[in-house]
């Protein structure tokens, strides 16, 4: 079974997300801010997907996918944000692997999101 860290501070989002990828056959992973990602990142639990909220009060995505990449974390992500902010970071978003296509922009369509999740993860 597929592990998805989902990251967002928005407690509901990160709830309907969570509740609708398990639904869909996925274990679920829940961080309800960008510190609480950092620290189960840091952890030994291993992910294959992270969908992650770009815009978060305590650190930020962009915090959260460097912190990823210090630690030598491979897996891939797809980005939640509320406004057009990932594009500003699309440049380091880039280096780290980030395309316009991973960007999902809120109110996401969970059917959406699914069909990108299994891209992202290789699923017929």
């Amino acid at each position: 079974m597929y592990k998805i860290l989902v990251v967002d501070d928005e407690e509901r989002i990160a709830d309907i997300t969570e509740k609708f990828l398990q639904m869909n056959g996925f274990d679920i992973l829940k961080a309800t801010g960008g510190e609480e990602a950092i620290r189960l990142l840091s952890t030994d639990a291993e992910f294959d997907l992270m969908v992650l909220d770009m815009k978060m009060p305590d650190a930020n995505g962009l915090a959260v996918i460097r912190k990823k990449t210090e630690l030598g974390k491979k897996f891939p992500l797809l980005l939640l944000t509320g406004s057009i902010d990932a594009e500003k970071y699309l440049k380091v978003l880039k280096e780290e692997g980030v395309t316009e296509e991973d960007i999902l922009y809120k109110p996401v369509d969970l059917f959406v999101l699914l069909e990108k999740v299994r891209k992202k993860l290789n699923i017929a």
